[in-house]
């Protein structure tokens, strides 16, 4: 479904982006890990068109997107849940679900209704009147997750949803992401929580310097002594 090939993106003159490629297939969930630094964030905005890129290819079934404006990327089928969430604080739940369909594209393709997302998170449903400002982390990441959902995406990318949240809100989020996992939906995940992050994955990718270092199956990266010591804190 995607394909990253060799992709470059420079800072200045120092290079956030070293060649990397990965694949994600129709269905499949996967996870770029990495520490602070490596390059996560700065592939997830070069694939939603947001950060020029140097020197490489995006490939979307078949299609070369690398240079579509980020304004065309929702009408791809690629929705995102930013770091940080990036809510509107001041809206009520269902209005910042709403903004998930907000482009006329999007409108037109997708079939899913308020009701559907609320099916999928009850709390919003309860609280759909609510200032979503006024809500906690954990609730606040779950609008973020059903505005990108309302625009039935072809590929779902998530920048570091667990940032910033207390362990038991973050075992919270990564529970419905495995819902959401679970009925199908394609997603790529940059995340620091790694464990979590390979726990729920089809495939892993470490990013080390902005190169691949190593790349796995979701099972084996955490079998790995290499990852264990390196990333997980094992001896």
């Amino acid at each position: 479904m995607l394909e990253i090939k060799e992709l470059v993106v420079n800072y200045g003159e120092a290079q956030a982006l070293r060649g990397v490629s990965l694949q994600v297939g129709e269905g499949s969930t996967v996870s770029l890990i990495g520490s602070n630094g490596s390059g996560k964030s700065t592939l997830v905005n070069s694939l939603l068109g947001m950060q020029p890129i140097s020197g490489g290819s995006i490939v979307l079934d078949g299609e070369e997107i690398t240079f579509r404006p980020a304004t065309a990327r929702p009408e791809l089928g690629i929705a995102l849940v930013p770091e940080g969430r990036r809510i509107f604080k001041d809206l009520s739940v269902r209005d910042n679900l709403l903004i998930g369909l907000h482009h006329p594209a999007v409108r037109r393709r997708s079939d899913v209704s308020l009701a559907a997302i609320y099916e999928m998170f009850p709390i919003l449903g309860q609280r759909s009147r609510q200032v979503a400002g006024t809500m906690s982390g954990g609730e606040q990441q779950m609008v973020a997750l059903g505005r990108a959902l309302i625009s039935k995406p072809r590929l779902l990318v998530l920048d570091e949803p667990s940032l910033g949240l207390a362990p038991i809100v973050v075992a919270e989020v990564f529970e419905t992401l495995r819902r959401v996992t679970e009925a199908g939906v394609t997603v790529l995940l940059a995340e620091q929580n790694m464990r979590k992050a390979l726990e729920l994955s089809d495939h892993g990718y470490v990013l080390v310097d902005g190169r691949v270092a190593l790349d796995g199956s979701g099972e084996d990266l955490l079998a790995s002594e290499e990852i264990g010591r390196a990333y997980l804190g094992e001896a």
